[in-house]
């Protein structure tokens, strides 16, 4: 991907990044482990805020891969830089507020953290306990903000995706898979997404074929090929998939947390994706008001905006 200048609606954009993610995940809350068809048994189709489901959210309410994406955010803005181990203190902080929604793999490396494992060894260690579990979505929700504080260095993004993502995901697929993720949302930014899905699976050919051959499959597939669960390359390709198949925030969204089952940490990684290409002005006021962590968002969002030269 070669550097670009940015568009003149690009603070919009970043807003719309950090906002898409968390309305996706607020939105989607309610509809989490219930099966599409018990979505539309339900609700018909779920469009609005409605708060409820296993979780007994407020509309509005986040679950916890939020509050993640906004500890990393604003470490990354406190001092210019990402720094492992402030990251680290914020999470478990978090953590301790016991949050409603924490994966088994972020759990696992919360809890051995307090029970005294070097923060830097928690993941190794949570993979081994866990027995080599497959590899999850709980890195790949929370990382926007490294493309949004990296949108123009290429290598320093992928270095520090795969970084953060080891913080709680030992398994270097969900690393490489992040490694797209926030190449995805530069493309975004810019406003060409669809034209550069094939140049950032091409340069991921040679570091993970799986994560490239998903974003390849996410452009032709067919609706019964999606799946949404907590498997990382299944949300990443729900997600690009959801977002290139229709035109607009609203549809996009609508289509990912509609399939229900994971529904709260897909519909954050589609909102994500969304929210960079249309912006926070295509984002239906309908869901940005009741949106319980909005200004903190929108704050944070501006000042990755600021640390990224944005106009």
């Amino acid at each position: 991907m070669e550097q670009q200048d940015f568009e003149p609606d690009a603070r919009d954009r970043f807003r719309g990044a950090l906002l898409g993610l968390a309305i996706g995940e607020a939105f989607g809350a309610p509809a989490e482990f219930l099966t599409a068809g018990q979505v539309a048994e339900r609700w018909g189709v779920l469009t609005d805020m409605v708060g409820g489901g296993c979780y007994e959210v407020e509309p509005g309410e986040t679950t916890g891969g939020t509050d993640m994406m906004l500890c990393l955010a604003e470490s990354i803005v406190a001092d210019g830089n990402f720094d492992p181990e402030d990251i680290m203190q914020r999470y478990t902080a978090w953590f301790q507020t016991k949050p409603k929604d924490v994966g088994l793999t972020v759990r696992t490396v919360m809890l051995g953290i307090m029970s005294g494992t070097p923060w830097d060894l928690a993941s190794r260690r949570a993979f081994e306990i866990l027995g080599n579990p497959r590899a999850g979505n709980g890195s790949i929700m929370r990382c926007a903000p490294i493309a949004l504080s990296h949108p123009h260095d290429v290598e320093q993004r992928h270095e520090i995706a795969l970084r953060e993502s080891t913080l709680t995901h030992f398994d270097r697929l969900a690393g490489w898979s992040c490694v797209a993720f926030v190449d995805l949302l530069v493309a975004a930014l810019h406003g060409d997404l669809r034209t550069q899905v094939a140049t950032i699976a091409a340069s991921l050919d040679d570091e993970d074929s799986r994560v490239s051959a998903t974003l390849r499959e996410a452009v032709d597939a067919e609706p019964a090929e999606i799946q949404s669960s907590a498997f990382v390359l299944d949300t990443l390709r729900t997600a690009l998939w959801s977002v290139l198949h229709t035109d607009n925030f609203e549809d996009a969204l609508v289509r990912t947390v509609n399939m229900g089952n994971d529904a709260d940490t897909n519909g954050s990684v589609t909102g994500a994706l969304a929210g960079a290409l249309y912006g926070a002005a295509a984002i239906p006021d309908r869901w940005i008001a009741p949106l319980l962590v909005r200004d903190r968002v929108i704050e944070v969002a501006d000042l990755l905006a600021d640390l990224a030269g944005a106009p």
